[in-house]
C-alpha cells in the first residue's frame, strides 16, 4: 500500500511525503524532493520496528544538504576529474562544485529537484527530465526511478533513461544505514562482508588514480566479515585522507552480495546490484548545525552504499564505460534486503 501526504513546501512546489507499507506493518518513507529516503522501519531481533536510515529532524535541512541524505544522485555519482570529459569528438566542461573538479551531478543535481511521481498499485514512479546542457552534459534525459517494497522487506530502485545524445550516466542512491535503529550509535561495531575482490586507489583530491587493484592483505578485504571499526581506526594512510575511513570505490563479483549485519540489534541488510561497482562511505565527514534522531550528527552515524558505476569512468579508459547512447535504454536495479541474523 502506498500513501503520500504534503509535509511542507519550497517556493510553489509541494512537498510529498510516500509512505510505502508491506502487510507486515513495516514502512519506507520518501519525497519527491531529491527522491530522498527518509525512512525504512524495520524490526530488530526483539520485534521492535525502527528507523535503520539516517533521516533529518528538520524538513528543511532537506533543502540545503551538503551530505546528500537518502537522495538520488544524477547524472554521474561520484567525481569526474577536472570536471571535463571528451565524447565521440566532442570535448565538454561540466560544472566545479568540488575545488576543480565536478561531484554527484553539480550543485544543482537530482538530490534538490523535484520529481514527477505516479502510483502503480505497489509500485512508486519518480521521473523528472534532465535537459541537454544540463550543468555541462550533453543530451535530454529523460529518467524513471521505481521503487518497490515487497513484504519479504526488500526494497528495489529500478533506474531506467533514454537519451537524445551520448552522455555519461551513472545515477546513485546516497541513503546512510544505520542497523542500530533510530541511529543510537555509530556503525563501528557492524559487521560487513562484500564480494568486492578490487578496489580502486584515490589520489589526494579522492579522484581514481586509474588502477585496479586487488584487495588481498589491504584494509579493503572485506571478503570476510569484519567489523567496520577496523577501517575506522586504522593507521593506514588511504583511509587517513579521505577522513579516517572508507570513501573508496570497489568492483564486485558478477553476482555478488554485499551484507551488513549489527549483533546487538540483530538486523541484517543484504545488498544485490546490477551494477558493476559500488562506493563504501563510513560517514567520515557527518556532522554539522542538525539532529538525527534527536542527536547532533557525528562521523560513522551511518554508512552508504552507493551502487553505481566507477567513479571518473568516463575519464579512466580501464573502467567499465558508463556512456548511455541515444537509441539505447539504460536499465539498472539494485535491491536492500533487510532481516534478521539467524
Amino acid at each position: 500500500m502506498i500513501t503520500k501526504k504534503e509535509v511542507g513546501r519550497s517556493g510553489e512546489r509541494p512537498i510529498i511525503a510516500f509512505t510505502l507499507m508491506n502487510r507486515l506493518g513495516h514502512s519506507v518513507d520518501l519525497l519527491n524532493l531529491g527522491g530522498k529516503i527518509t525512512a525504512i522501519r524495520v524490526p530488530d531481533k526483539q520485534g521492535k520496528i525502527e528507523n535503520v536510515v539516517l533521516a533529518f529532524d528538520e524538513l528543511d535541512q532537506y533543502l540545503d544538504d551538503p551530505h546528500h541524505l537518502g537522495a538520488t544522485i544524477g547524472r554521474v555519482g561520484g567525481r569526474i576529474a577536472n570536471g571535463a570529459f571528451a565524447l565521440e569528438g566532442m570535448n565538454y566542461l561540466l560544472e566545479q562544485n568540488e575545488g576543480d573538479h565536478h561531484l554527484h551531478g553539480g550543485s544543482v543535481n537530482w538530490s534538490n529537484r523535484f520529481f514527477d511521481y505516479e502510483i502503480e498499485g505497489d509500485l512508486l514512479h519518480l521521473s523528472l527530465v534532465s535537459p541537454d546542457g544540463e550543468n555541462g552534459y550533453p543530451g535530454q534525459l529523460d529518467v524513471r526511478l521505481t521503487i518497490e517494497w515487497t513484504d519479504e522487506d526488500a526494497l528495489t530502485l529500478t533506474y531506467d533513461a533514454t537519451t537524445t545524445a551520448s552522455t555519461p550516466f551513472s545515477p546513485t542512491n546516497h541513503t546512510y544505514f544505520n542497523l542500530t535503529g533510530d541511529a543510537k550509535t555509530t556503525v563501528e561495531q557492524h559487521r560487513l562482508r562484500m564480494d568486492a575482490p578490487f578496489y580502486v586507489p584515490l589520489d589526494q583530491d579522492a579522484l581514481p588514480t586509474g588502477e585496479i587493484l586487488s584487495v588481498h592483505e589491504t584494509v579493503f578485504d572485506f571478503r570476510t566479515a569484519r567489523p567496520l571499526y577496523e577501517v575506522t581506526h586504522a593507521p593506514d594512510e588511504a583511509l587517513r585522507q579521505v577522513g579516517s575511513g572508507v570513501d573508496h570505490p570497489f568492483l564486485l563479483k558478477e553476482g555478488g552480495e554485499i551484507v551488513l549485519e549489527e549483533p546487538v540489534s540483530g538486523r541484517t541488510l543484504r545488498v544485490v546490484t546490477e551494477q558493476p561497482g559500488v562506493v563504501v562511505y563510513t560517514g567520515n565527514h557527518l556532522g554539522g548545525d542538525f539532529t538525527i534522531a534527536g542527536r547532533r550528527a557525528t562521523p560513522y552515524l551511518g554508512i552508504c552504499f552507493e551502487t553505481q558505476g566507477l567513479p571518473d569512468a568516463i575519464n579512466q579508459p580501464d573502467f567499465p564505460s558508463v556512456v548511455l547512447r541515444a537509441g539505447n535504454r539504460y536499465q539498472k536495479r539494485t535491491t536492500f534486503q533487510f532481516s534478521r541474523i539467524q
